[in-house]
């Protein structure tokens, strides 16, 4: 079939009457191999005849044989979602899907899944709940539990995800200081060599261990539907390339948890990471999250870097696409980065986003978080009441500010001898105040880092708004506090002791987290 026999193969299937049952429209979406037709309750997904070397769907048998197995691995996780093989025929009146006439090509049918109740929707409206993360690992244990396993080394072994990551940084390095900074391409892959340098026993154990499975292999928020009258239905795996979805299951439910931090939601991906230790035992391996979570964000970034270099686009099409590819880069190397150590000493007036940073902080690497205003009201004994009083009075005096700080310095201490890593959200607007956490730093012999949280005022202000109208959180601050708050600077002095850092909290967590592993 030639270019031009395909397009009129597309438009006639375009067509309502070329379905049964008849739909009320026909909506086409092309991705770069699939014609994807969405007929009324039925989607039915045709493949292009394509071949870029990691997918080959160039002869009608190939094409005919993913659909089968598109199918077969689909039905795993999918259900009766997905239906049946349907061939594509061509008659007198044109091309159509089933019943008599020539064959030239197959078809995907399945059941079109609820758009509103897939799992990136619901994230963006923030319908997320933690019971339907709970379910969905639920559903992956299952699954995992009955995937064929291999042994051999063909996958998941130090060798093959070598050489898928070195493919990477080949492919790649045309993109350096375009879409990925020089240094950012160095933190990456000295992290990623230098991780399957030293722990070539780990991977060795895990192909052993027979926890190198046939999974999903593309396992986002995209893929994902959790409807609120059954259980999630996970769809679209690869089914084009065994490399790609033969891996070690860590491998696989790092992408979501990726696809979760790419979208600033480090508290979703904590939770699904947690239920995942949890759920599956030995399955799970943390030690080997961080450099699959690295790996799966650098090929989002690969990808979305061959797009911005698309001539057929148009120049907003590939800004965009380079702006999604940097993001992507940008989450690599925070993975690449090591884990904090010592103390990170928060600072800035109330609503400048210190808890919001500490929070993700906690997520990300599971560093405890100190919160002062929690410490407080600890120490006044009204834990989780409102002890709202105005600027300097109530649980607010200086001499409870003192007690406060000095109550946490005396914990951050016991954190620090345990050999872990703490985060201090409090204003520390004072030199006195923070100085009480440098001493207990110099005592330790361990790192500390200012972090200067900063936001215009009417950003500040719209904070506390949100955080009013929530009522859950622990600060009593209002504006009419945070008018007479003053962050006193660092001197000359202070600076030799600590690493200063400023964040702009105007941006998103990526951002933020990118600037704090960057400029430590």
């Amino acid at each position: 079939m030639n270019s031009n026999q395909q397009k009129v193969m597309v438009d006639d299937l375009q067509r309502v009457d070329r379905y049964d049952p008849v739909p009320d429209r026909v909506e086409l979406i092309q991705t770069h191999a699939s014609w994807v037709f969405l007929a009324g309750d039925y989607v039915y997904k045709v493949k292009k005849p394509v071949d870029f070397g990691f997918l080959d769907f160039s002869s009608r048998s190939k094409r005919h044989f993913c659909c089968d197995e598109e199918l077969r691995l689909n039905r795993r996780l999918g259900g009766d979602y997905y239906l049946r093989v349907e061939k594509v025929v061509k008659r007198e009146e044109g091309y159509f899907f089933g019943g008599d006439g020539l064959v030239v090509d197959y078809a995907v049918v399945m059941r079109r899944l609820p758009e509103s109740f897939l799992m990136r929707t619901l994230l963006a409206e923030d319908k997320l709940k933690p019971r339907q993360i709970e379910a969905l690992v639920t559903l992956l244990h299952t699954f995992y539990e009955k995937a064929k396993v291999f042994k051999d080394g063909r996958f998941g072994s130090r060798e093959k995800v070598s050489f898928d990551v070195e493919e990477n940084f080949s492919q790649t390095e045309v993109f350096i200081n375009k879409t990925i900074l020089a240094r950012d391409f160095k933190r990456i892959s000295d992290f990623s060599r230098g991780f399957l340098e030293r722990k070539h026993k780990l991977f060795s154990r895990r192909v052993k261990g027979g926890f190198i499975r046939e999974g999903h292999g593309d396992l986002h928020m995209e893929h994902i539907c959790l409807p609120p009258d059954g259980p999630p239905v996970i769809y679209d795996c690869i089914e084009f390339n065994q490399r790609f979805r033969r891996l070690d299951v860590v491998n696989d439910l790092a992408f979501l948890a990726m696809d979760l931090e790419v979208n600033n939601r480090f508290d979703y991906a904590s939770l699904f990471l947690s239920n995942c230790r949890e759920k599956l035992g030995a399955l799970f391996e943390p030690e080997l999250l961080f450099f699959y979570k690295c790996y799966r964000a650098y090929v989002r970034g690969k990808v979305w870097s061959f797009i911005s270099s698309d001539p057929a686009l148009a120049e907003f099409d590939r800004d965009n696409a380079q702006a999604k590819a940097g993001r992507y880069f940008k989450l690599a190397a925070i993975y690449a980065s090591p884990k904090p150590i010592g103390i990170t000493l928060l600072a800035g007036i109330s609503g400048s986003g210190k808890s919001y940073l500490a929070k993700a902080l906690e997520n990300l690497w599971q560093v405890k978080v100190l919160r002062s205003d929690v410490v407080r009201k600890e120490l006044s004994g009204l834990a989780g009441q409102n002890a709202a009083a105005p600027f300097g009075e109530g649980i607010y005096t200086r001499e409870m500010t003192v007690k406060t700080y000095n109550e946490m310095a005396k914990q951050t201490a016991a954190v620090i001898a345990r050999g872990e890593s703490v985060t201090i959200d409090a204003s520390n607007l004072k030199l006195a105040d923070r100085q009480l956490f440098y001493d207990v730093a110099q005592a330790a012999g361990v790192p500390v880092r200012l972090v200067v949280c900063r936001a215009p005022r009417p950003v500040i202000e719209e904070n506390l708004r949100k955080r009013a109208a929530a009522g859950t959180d622990a600060s009593d601050a209002d504006l009419s506090i945070v008018r007479q708050q003053r962050f006193k600077a660092p001197t000359c002095d202070e600076l030799e002791a600590v690493t200063w850092v400023d964040i702009d909290t105007r941006h998103d967590l990526v951002e933020q987290l990118y600037c704090l592993v960057t400029h430590s």
